[in-house]
Protein backbone atom coordinates (compact mmCIF):
# COMPACT_ATOMS: atom_id res chain seq x y z
CA UNK A 1 0.00 0.00 0.00
CA UNK A 2 1.50 3.56 -0.71
CA UNK A 3 1.11 6.61 1.60
CA UNK A 4 -1.56 7.88 -0.52
CA UNK A 5 -3.55 4.99 -0.26
CA UNK A 6 -4.16 5.32 3.71
CA UNK A 7 -7.77 4.83 5.31
CA UNK A 8 -8.42 5.92 8.64
CA UNK A 9 -9.73 1.41 8.28
CA UNK A 10 -6.06 0.92 8.77
CA UNK A 11 -5.24 3.14 11.85
CA UNK A 12 -4.56 0.18 14.52
CA UNK A 13 -1.95 0.72 17.03
CA UNK A 14 0.42 -1.84 15.03
CA UNK A 15 -0.11 -0.27 11.69
CA UNK A 16 0.20 3.55 13.21
CA UNK A 17 3.17 2.89 15.50
CA UNK A 18 5.27 1.36 12.39
CA UNK A 19 3.92 4.36 10.59
CA UNK A 20 5.13 7.52 12.18
CA UNK A 21 7.70 5.50 14.68
CA UNK A 22 9.54 2.56 12.89
CA UNK A 23 13.11 3.10 12.34
CA UNK A 24 13.65 7.11 13.27
CA UNK A 25 15.86 6.37 16.60
CA UNK A 26 18.55 8.54 16.86
CA UNK A 27 21.91 6.53 17.24
CA UNK A 28 24.56 9.05 17.67
CA UNK A 29 25.04 9.24 14.16
CA UNK A 30 27.62 12.40 13.06
CA UNK A 31 26.10 15.13 10.93
CA UNK A 32 27.02 18.75 10.01
CA UNK A 33 24.52 20.88 11.34
CA UNK A 34 21.48 19.92 13.99
CA UNK A 35 17.92 21.00 12.27
CA UNK A 36 15.29 22.11 15.15
CA UNK A 37 12.45 22.65 13.64
CA UNK A 38 10.00 25.13 15.16
CA UNK A 39 6.48 24.46 17.09
CA UNK A 40 4.92 26.18 19.52
CA UNK A 41 6.56 23.74 22.05
CA UNK A 42 9.88 23.85 20.22
CA UNK A 43 11.46 26.40 23.38
CA UNK A 44 10.17 23.35 25.48
CA UNK A 45 10.60 20.13 23.92
CA UNK A 46 13.40 20.46 20.83
CA UNK A 47 15.82 22.86 21.79
CA UNK A 48 17.03 20.83 24.93
CA UNK A 49 16.90 17.72 23.06
CA UNK A 50 19.29 19.45 20.46
CA UNK A 51 21.53 20.84 22.90
CA UNK A 52 22.13 17.58 24.45
CA UNK A 53 22.98 15.80 21.75
CA UNK A 54 24.80 18.54 20.52
CA UNK A 55 28.26 17.56 22.29
CA UNK A 56 28.61 14.29 20.35
CA UNK A 57 27.24 14.76 17.11
CA UNK A 58 29.74 15.79 15.23
CA UNK A 59 28.09 19.08 14.40
CA UNK A 60 29.46 22.57 14.43
CA UNK A 61 26.46 24.61 14.16
CA UNK A 62 22.59 24.78 15.13
CA UNK A 63 19.79 25.81 13.14
CA UNK A 64 16.45 26.61 14.36
CA UNK A 65 13.92 27.20 11.78
CA UNK A 66 10.49 29.00 12.34
CA UNK A 67 8.64 32.63 12.32
CA UNK A 68 5.17 31.83 13.41
CA UNK A 69 4.24 33.87 16.13
CA UNK A 70 3.53 31.67 19.18
CA UNK A 71 3.29 31.69 22.85
CA UNK A 72 5.90 31.00 25.42
CA UNK A 73 7.48 31.75 28.83
CA UNK A 74 9.76 34.49 27.00
CA UNK A 75 6.46 36.10 25.64
CA UNK A 76 4.57 35.91 22.54
CA UNK A 77 7.37 35.71 19.83
CA UNK A 78 8.78 33.77 16.32
CA UNK A 79 9.68 30.74 17.48
CA UNK A 80 13.05 30.85 16.36
CA UNK A 81 13.04 33.57 19.10
CA UNK A 82 11.97 31.63 21.96
CA UNK A 83 14.04 28.80 20.94
CA UNK A 84 17.03 31.33 21.31
CA UNK A 85 15.83 32.09 24.30
CA UNK A 86 15.77 28.76 25.90
CA UNK A 87 19.23 28.03 24.30
CA UNK A 88 20.85 30.58 25.90
CA UNK A 89 19.17 29.42 29.45
CA UNK A 90 20.89 25.62 28.51
CA UNK A 91 24.23 27.59 27.97
CA UNK A 92 24.06 27.57 24.35
CA UNK A 93 27.11 29.31 22.73
CA UNK A 94 25.23 32.17 20.60
CA UNK A 95 27.79 31.84 18.21
CA UNK A 96 26.80 28.65 17.49
CA UNK A 97 23.28 29.44 16.38
CA UNK A 98 21.99 30.28 13.24
CA UNK A 99 18.22 31.15 12.02
CA UNK A 100 15.80 30.65 9.76
CA UNK A 101 12.70 33.85 10.40
CA UNK A 102 9.92 33.29 7.82
CA UNK A 103 8.60 29.56 7.98
CA UNK A 104 5.08 28.86 8.95
CA UNK A 105 4.90 24.99 8.48
CA UNK A 106 7.38 22.38 8.39
CA UNK A 107 7.74 22.56 4.51
CA UNK A 108 8.72 26.05 4.17
CA UNK A 109 11.24 24.63 7.41
CA UNK A 110 12.96 23.73 4.79
CA UNK A 111 12.60 25.01 1.65
CA UNK A 112 13.27 28.58 3.55
CA UNK A 113 16.74 26.91 5.06
CA UNK A 114 18.16 26.42 1.94
CA UNK A 115 20.18 29.07 1.56
CA UNK A 116 21.43 29.06 5.10
CA UNK A 117 22.31 25.19 4.43
CA UNK A 118 23.84 25.84 1.49
CA UNK A 119 26.05 28.58 2.61
CA UNK A 120 27.10 26.05 5.29
CA UNK A 121 27.56 23.12 3.84
CA UNK A 122 28.11 23.73 0.01
CA UNK A 123 25.38 21.58 -1.47
CA UNK A 124 26.52 18.14 0.32
CA UNK A 125 26.40 16.95 4.05
CA UNK A 126 24.27 15.74 6.97
CA UNK A 127 21.66 17.37 9.02
CA UNK A 128 20.34 16.01 12.08
CA UNK A 129 16.88 16.72 12.30
CA UNK A 130 14.95 17.75 15.75
CA UNK A 131 11.79 17.32 16.04
CA UNK A 132 8.52 15.98 17.53
CA UNK A 133 8.91 11.94 17.37
CA UNK A 134 5.55 11.49 15.69
CA UNK A 135 6.44 14.55 12.96
CA UNK A 136 9.53 12.92 12.05
CA UNK A 137 8.11 11.02 9.27
CA UNK A 138 6.85 13.82 7.65
CA UNK A 139 9.65 15.98 8.17
CA UNK A 140 11.78 13.62 7.03
CA UNK A 141 10.07 13.09 3.46
CA UNK A 142 9.89 16.77 3.20
CA UNK A 143 13.23 17.20 4.01
CA UNK A 144 14.19 14.92 1.28
CA UNK A 145 11.55 16.32 -1.26
CA UNK A 146 12.82 19.61 -1.05
CA UNK A 147 16.28 19.05 -0.54
CA UNK A 148 17.53 15.94 -1.96
CA UNK A 149 21.09 17.13 -2.16
CA UNK A 150 21.35 16.49 1.88
CA UNK A 151 21.30 13.44 3.87
CA UNK A 152 18.79 13.85 6.94
CA UNK A 153 19.27 11.90 10.32
CA UNK A 154 16.13 11.11 12.49
CA UNK A 155 16.75 12.92 16.25
CA UNK A 156 13.23 12.62 17.57
CA UNK A 157 11.99 14.39 20.70
CA UNK A 158 9.88 11.84 22.58
CA UNK A 159 8.03 13.77 25.22
CA UNK A 160 4.65 15.06 25.51
CA UNK A 161 1.19 13.35 24.59
CA UNK A 162 2.11 11.94 21.64
CA UNK A 163 5.15 9.34 22.23
CA UNK A 164 6.35 6.23 20.63
CA UNK A 165 5.04 4.16 23.32
CA UNK A 166 2.31 6.28 25.01
CA UNK A 167 0.78 7.74 21.62
CA UNK A 168 -2.50 5.17 22.19
CA UNK A 169 -3.07 5.74 25.90
CA UNK A 170 -5.43 9.32 25.78
CA UNK A 171 -7.24 10.58 23.12
CA UNK A 172 -4.99 13.57 22.31
CA UNK A 173 -2.21 11.60 21.46
CA UNK A 174 -4.39 8.85 19.15
CA UNK A 175 -6.23 12.25 17.73
CA UNK A 176 -2.94 13.65 17.03
CA UNK A 177 -1.35 10.79 15.59
CA UNK A 178 -4.19 9.62 13.47
CA UNK A 179 -4.22 13.37 12.27
CA UNK A 180 -0.15 13.11 11.41
CA UNK A 181 -1.03 9.72 9.21
CA UNK A 182 -3.89 11.79 7.19
CA UNK A 183 -1.34 14.68 6.67
CA UNK A 184 0.70 12.16 5.27
CA UNK A 185 -1.67 11.16 3.09
CA UNK A 186 -2.57 14.24 2.16
CA UNK A 187 0.91 15.46 1.22
CA UNK A 188 1.40 12.36 -0.89
CA UNK A 189 -1.42 12.78 -2.90
CA UNK A 190 -0.20 16.00 -3.67
CA UNK A 191 3.41 15.08 -4.37
CA UNK A 192 5.01 16.64 -1.85
CA UNK A 193 6.42 13.65 -0.80
CA UNK A 194 7.30 10.57 -2.72
CA UNK A 195 4.82 8.36 -2.09
CA UNK A 196 6.16 5.62 -0.46
CA UNK A 197 5.05 1.71 0.12
CA UNK A 198 4.26 1.44 3.87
Amino acid sequence: MKISELSEKNFTEEFVGRLLFDGLDYRGEQGSIIMVLGSRKAWEYRVPYAAEIFPESGAQKMLFSGGAVQDSPFGCLPEYKSMLMAAEKLGVDGRIVLTEKRSVSTAENFAFSREILDSELHGNGRVIVVTAAYHMRRALLLAEKILPEYEFIAAPTDLGHTTKLGWALTEKGRRTAYDECLKLKYYAQKGMIENIEI
